[in-house]
């Protein structure tokens, strides 16, 4: 019969990626592979000697979260993979995904081994398209609204003519008129469209969930709306954390979901009016807030505002359609993320919508302790 053992040990060592045991009880390593000196350019013989140097390493925002998931799998909890960026000075920082595995020996050790797997150009290529659909998304919203404003502006002064100036008979001037109403309409209606789509076919895929700085990832589309507000009439400002606060995040989905509420506090705030995000932490939460000095929401809207279709949609202040979908689908999202949004608003006197989501975890775990866990 074979010996298993000694094939999934020569499978290890092949490996390209880090593949490691280590002892809970002797707190010691007892396997690492060949993998480790082209990865970290160590010594396999020098590893325990070598460690405290990557540890120090591991990018300060990162040192906790490993130290916190450490802790668990000791304690043979259910294993979570974790991603970890690990400082190179002058250079971009290294992003690795530890895959750990728990379990007892037929000596009755318990080890607790794993995979590191460089991860770094996937994570740079998602970084890149996280924010190009920020930029595109954020751009979108702009000229959606500098658009729909132009076409209601001019639906609006056929409409006016149509009824205040007396052609004189045989005149195409009414009907000339009717085409500028009709086609005015039908392109605010097809760049609403347009933009709902992309909502929508955006909430249709897969969740992918990355833990990244809320502030970091929200400041892109945040910089987009607030360079195009002038284009948008109103006045747009926004504030960040003063310090990293990280949650996990479908970037794509979420920038989508800021960006769509954003584009209804415009929609319902009069031209020259403001609109602001604030991002804070709160208790174990990040909290994003939408705040306007709009028109306001009345009170028996309120209940049925985040329904699929609801009856409580209206359109903007400039004519802009609605579809009924938006605050749902947004609803929708946020709970995928484990969240809830709610809003506060009075009828004119503006609306804040909150969104509140789980901070990822994290425990005030100084660097040493988890280093003495992973040395001994």
């Amino acid at each position: 019969m074979p010996d298993f053992a000694d094939f999934f040990l020569d499978q290890a060592e092949a490996s390209a990626h880090v593949q490691f045991v280590y002892d809970l009880a002797a707190g010691r390593l007892v396997f690492i592979n060949a993998a480790y000196e082209q990865v970290f350019r160590g010594t396999k013989g020098l590893v325990k000697a070598e460690l405290p140097d990557l540890l120090q390493r591991l990018h300060p925002d990162d040192r906790a979260y490993l130290a916190h998931y450490w802790a668990l799998w000791q304690q043979g909890q259910p294993a979570n993979e974790v991603e970890v960026r690990l400082l190179h000075e002058g250079q971009p920082h290294q992003w690795f995904c530890l895959t750990p595995s728990y379990q007892q020996d037929a000596k009755g050790r318990v080890l607790l081994g794993g995979s590191l797997r460089d991860v770094s150009v996937m994570k740079r290529y998602q970084e890149n398209a996280d924010l190009f659909n920020s930029r595109k998304n954020a751009t979108l919203e702009i000229l959606s609204h500098d658009l729909s404003g132009a076409f209601i502006l001019v639906q609006q002064i056929a409409e006016f003519l149509r009824e205040e100036v007396t052609s004189p008979l045989a005149s195409r001037v009414p009907d000339m008129l009717g085409v500028l109403e009709t086609t005015s309409r039908d392109s605010v209606k097809m760049i609403r469209e347009l933009i709902n789509l992309e909502f929508l076919t955006s909430a249709n895929t897969d969740l992918k969930v990355d833990r990244v700085d809320v502030g970091a990832v929200l400041r892109v589309p945040l910089d987009q709306l607030q360079t195009g507000q002038r284009v948008l009439g109103h006045a747009f400002t926004y504030t960040l954390p003063t310090e990293p606060i990280y949650a996990n995040l479908d970037v794509n989905k979420f920038t989508q979901v800021l960006i769509n509420l954003v584009g209804n506090a415009l929609k319902f705030t009069p031209d020259a009016g403001h609109v602001t995000v604030h991002i804070e932490p709160g208790p174990g939460v990040v909290r994003i807030q939408v705040v306007d000095d709009g028109i306001g929401i009345p009170l028996a809207m309120q209940p049925y505002l985040f329904e699929r279709f609801t009856k409580a949609r209206r359109p903007g202040l400039r004519g802009e359609p609605t579809t009924g979908l938006g605050l749902a689908l947004c609803k929708t999202i946020v709970e995928w993320h484990h969240g809830h949004l709610f809003v506060v608003s009075q009828p004119d006197q503006g609306s804040t919508f909150t969104i509140e989501i789980p901070r990822a975890e994290t425990v005030d775990t100084p660097v040493s302790a988890g280093a003495a866990q992973v040395l001994g």
